[in-house]
């Protein structure tokens, strides 16, 4: 068991002795009802001092176990504006809300979670069975990582259905999560700050573990200590209005505003999440990812910015071979991004995706190998994307999009400048692609690089191909052996100075293209260059 699994499975309110403290608790009067809500429980009519100083601990104990007490659930639990320590972990109850604006609560010691619907000594509970309809509103829930270090995430909710965080500011969790979704649905995690993610000092750095919101399944006890472990996943997660950042010095960023680190055992695959939806968020900056979607089907990311994520914007994978369909990536803002680029979808070597969209993002600023990549995807369809700025880090080719494995894909509209490479690249496995009316500008390489056979290039617009002076660059490239490459309408112009040797070049080894119609006016004797078998050239402005 990692020491994340450990710390939940251990201490608090309600470990083992909490949850028999609850049990035998007497009946105590609500501190107010709430026509809307029902009955009130307020942590000051308890004792809680709110002063910051004193230990807060016993009166939320009482208060929560007036709560609990309530027949059918329901009960609201009440911090007033105030500064609390906490020495033990809160356990909600079933239909359970906590309304903490202008709180803050604060650990005293290496706790479990702050605030969680399980703990040891619990039945095991299967599917969505648990305590549920949960709410937390507002609250500045402290972990202070950085005094006490054991891994801990700072909410927890495992096996159930409903959950809403809304308006939470969760700051120095002590390397984990700050809210971790393990087998949940119906989950609404809205307007919140996640604050850094404390690292001891000389611990060497475990990549890609600390996601904010962390979305994974129940599959075994290193994974999380929540049985039953039935695989099942999470469903139907909204994440919106929410903001990453890492404004201490003495954190690090967390490692992805959403997503799962788990790789699945051969005695423990991993289960698909199905409809997340990751709206409107802001990450400001991130150890690896801004959102990485793992294991996701029928799933929208949409309308968020991503800024300086070390390693890639958005990175939509299965680990595990799933195959992912039915996922949208659209309207978002990506900038600043690492080495893996700006938008990835891809699959294991065996694994295939289907039915996904890449449309209307903003990329700028790549320093990795590709802006837009998408592999291993059946029907792909990269749209009306604006890709401006890669660069390689070791002088590579970054292309702006770049589509692998991924047959009848729909490349078009897009829109590409200052890449240094290829502007758009259709590489093996793309068979019967359509790459139409996009525009490229000054790419430092080719302008479109196809090496795949029956795809179609048609009304594309390139401006200034090979600007970076390599050797053998060309407007339109088709390469790679491929057979029947249909190019038709397109557009192309030289650059000034040095640039591209032709504006359509067929290559050696490719058969039966199809070079008709195409304005390469200024490139005169080096319009079209073939090099091909069977190849049919007619028609075209040179």
């Amino acid at each position: 068991m990692d020491r994340r699994a450990l710390m939940l499975a251990t201490g608090g309110l309600l470990g083992a002795a909490g949850a028999a403290q609850l049990t035998a608790a007497p009946s105590a009067v609500a501190a107010g009802t709430d026509a809307a809500t029902g009955p009130v429980f307020d942590v000051r009519a308890y004792g809680a001092a709110g002063d910051g100083v004193t230990d807060d601990t016993a009166a939320f104990r009482r208060a929560l176990a007036a709560a609990r007490e309530v027949p059918g659930g329901g009960a609201t639990l009440l911090v007033p504006a105030g500064s609390y320590p906490l020495g033990e972990s809160l356990l909600l109850g079933q239909g359970m809300t906590v309304r903490a604006h202008g709180a803050l609560l604060f650990r005293t010691g290496n706790t479990s979670a702050l605030v969680k619907n399980y703990t040891a000594g619990m039945p095991a509970v299967g599917g969505y069975g648990g305590v549920g309809n949960i709410s937390v509103h507002g609250g500045t829930w402290d972990m202070r990582g950085s005094r006490f270090t054991s891994t801990c995430p700072a909410f927890v909710f495992t096996h159930a259905d409903g959950f809403t965080v809304r308006d939470v500011t969760v700051l120095d969790v002590p390397e984990a999560h700050a809210v971790e979704l393990n087998a949940v649905r119906r989950v609404r995690i809205t307007d919140c700050l996640f604050d850094g993610v404390y690292v001891a000092p000389g611990v060497p750095a475990v990549p890609n573990r600390h996601e904010a919101v962390q979305i994974t399944g129940a599959t075994n006890a290193y994974n999380l200590p929540a049985p039953d472990y039935d695989g099942t996943p999470c469903e139907d997660v909204l994440i919106s209005g929410c903001t990453m950042r890492n404004s201490s010095s003495g954190n690090a960023p967390f490692d992805a505003l959403c997503g799962d680190h788990y790789v699945a055992s051969a005695d423990s695959p991993r289960p698909l999440h199905r409809n997340i939806r990751v709206l409107g968020n802001r990450v400001e900056s991130s150890g690896a990812y801004g959102v990485r979607a793992t294991d996701w089907q029928q799933s929208v990311i949409a309308g968020n910015t991503i800024d300086a994520a070390a390693v890639t914007g958005i990175y939509v994978s299965s680990g595990s071979g799933n195959p992912l369909q039915d996922i949208a990536v659209t309207g978002n803002t990506v900038r600043g991004t690492g080495t893996g680029g700006a938008i990835v979808v891809s699959n294991t070597g065996t694994g295939r995706n289907s039915s996904v969209v890449v449309s209307d993002n903003l990329v700028r600023g790549v320093d990795g190998e590709t802006g837009i990549y998408v592999g291993q995807t059946d029907g792909a369809t990269v749209t009306g994307n604006t890709v401006a700025t890669t660069r390689h880090p070791s002088g590579g080719n970054a292309q702006g999009i770049q589509l692998q494995g991924c047959p009848d894909a729909l490349v078009t509209g897009n829109h590409l400048s200052d890449v240094d490479g290829d502007g758009i690249g259709v590489d093996s496995g793309s068979t019967g692609a359509l790459i139409a009316q996009n525009t490229v500008l000054a790419p430092a390489r080719n302008g479109i690089s196809a090496a795949s056979s029956d795809i179609a290039l048609r009304d594309n617009r390139i401006t200034g191909a090979g600007s970076g002076g390599t050797a053998g660059t060309y407007a339109v490239r088709v390469g790679g052996n491929a057979v029947n490459v249909s190019c038709r309408g397109n557009v192309s112009r030289p650059g000034e100075g040095a640039g591209a040797e032709a504006g359509i070049a067929v290559m050696a080894g490719c058969r039966g293209a199809w070079v008709a119609g195409n304005d390469l006016r200024g490139w005169g004797a080096a319009a079209v260059l073939d090099r091909g078998t069977g190849t049919v050239s007619a028609d075209n402005l040179g």
